[in-house]
């Protein structure tokens, strides 16, 4: 372990574009952070663990009002960890080790101690589900932007023709980047950006109703099919999950 850094951000506050030769590890404790890397968008909730591996290039997006915690990993400790970034479920067992070893980070704690609890807690998160909270993103820099755009304001009204035309793209020129960059359709790659950007609005217990008009929906049933689609689950289903998740037993 080399740093435990807590963070506190606002709505949208966006780190620069950098890279670690440490991993990074991402317990979220309240909101969710988008993390962005050359490929694709990450969206770290509570009740997860975000790994990014050193030397992955990336930026962090505040999508809501969000406080966390970072653990960077040195090389050795990395080894113990998945070979690349993903997203992974964290039951109360993780986030209680997760706790033990923020306040526990103290120097004069033995290695062998620190080194027992990152062996403890590598095998634990390569044993936990790996969860499909990842956007794949195009490579083409004009399609990219207008995954960017997208990204930062989901409820923009513009059609695929507009956004194309925007960005000197026609509009099946723009659905064939995407189709082949990101193995999906754009209206089905917009369709998956606007249900991951509704999970803040989710996770804080709104309304069904109001989330799925934020979102573009015509009615809520149309919402709920495509989130249970993406996630195997209903909002109402994933919200009490995650509840029961970051909850530590008694």
């Amino acid at each position: 372990m080399i740093l435990i850094k807590k963070f506190d951000y606002f709505s949208q506050y966006t780190t620069p574009w950098h890279q670690h030769t440490a991993g990074q590890l991402y317990q979220i404790k309240r909101g969710v952070i988008a993390v962005e890397t050359e490929k694709a968008q990450w969206s770290v909730t509570a009740g997860t663990l975000g790994w990014f591996p050193p030397g992955n290039r990336h930026r962090a997006v505040a999508i809501g009002a969000v406080e966390g915690i970072s653990f960077y990993l040195d090389l050795d400790d990395c080894n113990l960890f998945p070979s690349s970034e993903g997203i992974y479920g964290a039951d109360p067992f993780v986030l209680n080790l997760l706790d033990r070893t923020a306040r526990r980070h103290d120097p004069d704690d033995s290695k062998e101690y620190k080194s027992s609890l990152m062996t403890l807690l590598g095998r634990e998160i390569m044993r936990s589900p790996k969860l499909a909270l990842n956007l794949p993103l195009p490579d083409d820099r004009r399609a990219r932007n207008v995954a960017d755009a997208l990204l930062k304001n989901p409820e923009c009204s513009w059609d695929q023709e507009q956004l194309a035309l925007k960005w000197g793209l026609s509009s099946r020129h723009l659905s064939r980047l995407f189709r082949q960059q990101t193995g999906l359709s754009f209206s089905q790659w917009r369709q998956q950006a606007k249900i991951i950007a509704s999970l803040p609005w989710v996770l804080a217990g709104q309304l069904i109703s109001e989330i799925a008009e934020r979102s573009g929906y015509r009615n809520v049933s149309a919402y709920i099919e495509a989130f249970k689609k993406r996630f195997g689950q209903t909002p109402g289903q994933f919200q009490i999950n995650r509840r029961i998740t970051t909850s530590s037993p008694k």
